[in-house]
C-alpha cells in the first residue's frame, strides 16, 4: 500500500507547488484592434499636391489654411507634416520662363510658406517630389535629375534633422523614424508610364523594409511617393498616371501603408483608400484644386473653372493617427471647409494573417456594391428659362454618395427615332458635401439652349464604383 500511495502523494505535492505559479502567471491578452482615441501616440498630417508657386499668395494661404485645421482638428502641434509630392509649379509653368529662376522663385516660397505655417522644431516636414518637381518630360533627364538636390540644398538641413544616417535626400531617398515609427519616401525618375522608378531605388526601398518589417512585424510602415500604385485607389488604373514597379515591392510587405497625391480628386470617394491583400494605399487628395472632378464635368477633358473645383473652393487631405497598440485612425479633412469628411477610416495593427487588409478590399465592397436608385415618386423636368435648358431633379440614393450624374440628351425625328447627341457627366455636387445626409434633395443643373426641334432626356446616377442606376427621362420641345 505504501508503494502505491506514495507515487500519488508526491505528484499531488508536485500539483500543489505548480498552482500558485499558474495562479501568478496570467494568459498573455491579444491587443485591442479597436482604435483607441485616449492613448495617441502618432499624429501626422498627410497632404499633396500644393503647388507653391512664386507670387502666388493664395496658394499659401491655402497651405497654412490646411495645417491650421489639421492642428485644430488634432487637437495640438503634429508630430510630422507628410506631403506626397508636387510641392511646386514650376515645370508647368511657361516653356519660355528661365527654368532656374523659376525654380528657385517656387521652392523659396514653399519654404518662407512652411515656415510661416509650421514650428520646424515640433513637426518636421518629410516629403517626396512630384512632377510639378522633378517631370524629366518637361527639361530633359539631366536637368530634372538635379532637381531633389536642388530642393535639399534651397531648404536647407533644418528641414532634415528629422531624417536618419541612412537617408539620400539630396537623391530623392528618405528614412525618417517619428515616435517609433518608419517614414520611407522615393522620387520615380519618370512620369506617364508604369515603370518610373530605377533599380536602385527599388532596391533601396525594397531592402529599408525588409529589415524594418522582420524587426517589428505588428507595426505599420508609413510609405510616400507621388504616383499611385496601379490598380489600388481611383483613377490608378491610367496607365500614364500610376505606376507598377514599386508596388510589386510593397506587396511584399503588408505592413506598408502607402500615401500618394498626383490624380487630384475628391475625399468623399471610398475607393480613396485601397487594400489588396498586400498592403494599404492611401491618396491623400489636393491642397490645391481638383481635377478628376473637372474632367468628370460636361464630358470633357478641360477644366471647366465655371462649374469645377479648381482651386476657388477645394482643399482636402488626411490626418493621420495611431494608437498604443499600433492601431490607425485617418480623417478625411476638408480644409476649404473646415470640417471632417464622412466617417474616419480606421486600421487594425497589422496581422500576421493579414486580416488587417480586409476591411478596404477593393473587390470585396465593388462586389457587395448595389447601384444608386431613384424613389418611385422622383421627378425629372427639363424646360427653356431666359435662354438656357434649365434641368431638375428628385436626387437618387445610395448606400453611400452618388459620385455623379449622366444627363443624356437624344434628339427626336418625326418618326419617333431617338439618337443620342450629347452626354453631360455632372460631378460638382459630390465634393460640396462633407457627409451623406448633407446632400440635397433636389438638384439642378443648366446649360445653353438647343436648336429648335424635339429631344428626350434621360438623368441616371453613377456611385464611386461607376455603377449606373436606372435613370428617369423627360422631354422637351425647342421652338
Amino acid at each position: 500500500m505504501r508503494k502505491i500511495i506514495a507515487p500519488i502523494l508526491a505528484a499531488l505535492f508536485a500539483a500543489a507547488l505548480c498552482l500558485p505559479l499558474t495562479a501568478c502567471t496570467e494568459p498573455e491578452q491579444e491587443k485591442s484592434s479597436q482604435f483607441n482615441e485616449d492613448n495617441i501616440v502618432l499624429s501626422f498630417s498627410a497632404m499633396s499636391d500644393i503647388h507653391q508657386q512664386m507670387g502666388k499668395t493664395e496658394y499659401s494661404e491655402y497651405l497654412i489654411n490646411a495645417f491650421d485645421y489639421a492642428e485644430e482638428l488634432n487637437g495640438g502641434a503634429l508630430d510630422l507634416a507628410l506631403i506626397a509630392g508636387d510641392l511646386t509649379e514650376a515645370t508647368w509653368t511657361n516653356q519660355d520662363d528661365d527654368y532656374s529662376a523659376t525654380y528657385n522663385g517656387d521652392i523659396a516660397q514653399l519654404k518662407t510658406t512652411l515656415e510661416s505655417a509650421l514650428d520646424l522644431d515640433v513637426t518636421p516636414v518629410f516629403y517626396c517630389l512630384g512632377n510639378h518637381d522633378t517631370d524629366p518630360s518637361r527639361l530633359g533627364a539631366e536637368y530634372m535629375s538635379g532637381m531633389p538636390a536642388l530642393f535639399y540644398n534651397m531648404l536647407g538641413e533644418k528641414f532634415f534633422e528629422v531624417d536618419e544616417d541612412d537617408s539620400v535626400p539630396e537623391a530623392g531617398l528618405r528614412h525618417a523614424i517619428v515616435n517609433g515609427y518608419h517614414f520611407l519616401a522615393v522620387n520615380p525618375d519618370t512620369y506617364w508610364n508604369l515603370h518610373g522608378y530605377s533599380d536602385e531605388t527599388l532596391a533601396w526601398i525594397d531592402e529599408k523594409l525588409s529589415v524594418i518589417t522582420q524587426a517589428a512585424p505588428e507595426q505599420y510602415v508609413f510609405v510616400t511617393a507621388h504616383p499611385p500604385i496601379y490598380n489600388t485607389v481611383f483613377n490608378s488604373l491610367q496607365n500614364d498616371w500610376a505606376d507598377a514597379d514599386l508596388g510589386e515591392i510593397l506587396q511584399k510587405y503588408p505592413q506598408v501603408i502607402y500615401f500618394s497625391g498626383h490624380i487630384h480628386n475628391v475625399l468623399q470617394d471610398e475607393m480613396q483608400i485601397s487594400q489588396n491583400g498586400y498592403f494599404t494605399a492611401l491618396d491623400c487628395g489636393s491642397v490645391k484644386y481638383s481635377a478628376t472632378m473637372n474632367t468628370i464635368n460636361d464630358g470633357g477633358s478641360t477644366f471647366d473653372n465655371s462649374v469645377g473645383t479648381r482651386i476657388e473652393d477645394f482643399s482636402q487631405g488626411l490626418l493621420v493617427q495611431v494608437d498604443g497598440n499600433g492601431n490607425v485612425r485617418v480623417t478625411r479633412c476638408d480644409y476649404y471647409r473646415r470640417s471632417p469628411i464622412k466617417d474616419a477610416w480606421e486600421l487594425s495593427y497589422p496581422k500576421a494573417d493579414k486580416s488587417h487588409l480586409a476591411a478596404y478590399d477593393n473587390a470585396t465592397r465593388q462586389r457587395d456594391n448595389a447601384a444608386p436608385v431613384f424613389a418611385q415618386n422622383a421627378e425629372f423636368t427639363v424646360q427653356v428659362s431666359g435662354g438656357d435648358v434649365v434641368f431638375n431633379w428628385t436626387a437618387a440614393s445610395d448606400d453611400d454618395q452618388v459620385r455623379y450624374y449622366k444627363i443624356y440628351v437624344y434628339t427626336v425625328d418625326a418618326e419617333g427615332k431617338r439618337s443620342r447627341t450629347r452626354t453631360y457627366n455632372l460631378a460638382t455636387f459630390t465634393y460640396q458635401y462633407d457627409r451623406v445626409e448633407d446632400m440635397p434633395n433636389e438638384m439642378t443643373w443648366s446649360t445653353a439652349a438647343l436648336t429648335a426641334g424635339e429631344y428626350y432626356f434621360e438623368v441616371c446616377p453613377v456611385d464611386v464604383w461607376g455603377s449606373v442606376g436606372v435613370g428617369l427621362s423627360a422631354t422637351l420641345t425647342v421652338a
